[in-house]
């Protein structure tokens, strides 16, 4: 099957390298359009020692994070178009990162096949908050690409 248009989640992890890297290969070999995305999920931080949480995040600091996510996904792009990614775009977004990748993100750039790390969170996080990857596989509606990082903990 040739996929026509690739989704891959980033959020600065490993896991995330390397599914970006498995999903700009899958899209040069299959002349694919690529949509790198990221999402600010600000529920995930809700009782953190951080104290984040939509109770307490002021706008300010949601605008810094954006920002900076937006600087990640750019410099994926950036680097998606060197490596010889034609297509290439990229979309940060608030919400939920689960629903976000395994659905809305899914429908708003038509996408039919999904790259994801394997866990970009640590243990406490996937017992606490449970794993993107873990929703989008048994959710998901478009095929989906789990990929492992090097020498990543278990």
């Amino acid at each position: 099957m040739d996929y026509q248009k690739i989704l891959v989640g980033v959020d600065g992890s490993q896991q995330a390298k390397a599914a970006f890297e498995k999903a700009v290969a899958i899209a040069r070999r299959n002349n694919s359009a690529l949509v790198i995305a990221s999402v600010l999920n600000v529920d995930k931080y809700v009782g953190t020692s951080i104290g984040l949480g939509k109770a307490y995040i002021n706008e300010a600091v949601e605008n810094d994070l954006i920002a900076d996510l937006q600087k990640l996904v750019d410099g994926y792009v950036q680097t998606a178009r060197t490596m010889g990614v034609a297509n290439v775009e990229g979309d940060v977004v608030r919400g939920n990162s689960k629903i976000a990748l395994a659905e809305s993100l899914v429908d708003k750039h038509n996408i039919d096949l999904v790259v994801i790390g394997a866990t970009g969170t640590n243990f406490v996080s996937r017992i606490l908050i449970g794993s993107n990857t873990q929703y989008i596989v048994q959710n998901g509606t478009v095929d989906t690409l789990v990929v492992r990082a090097p020498n990543t903990v278990k």
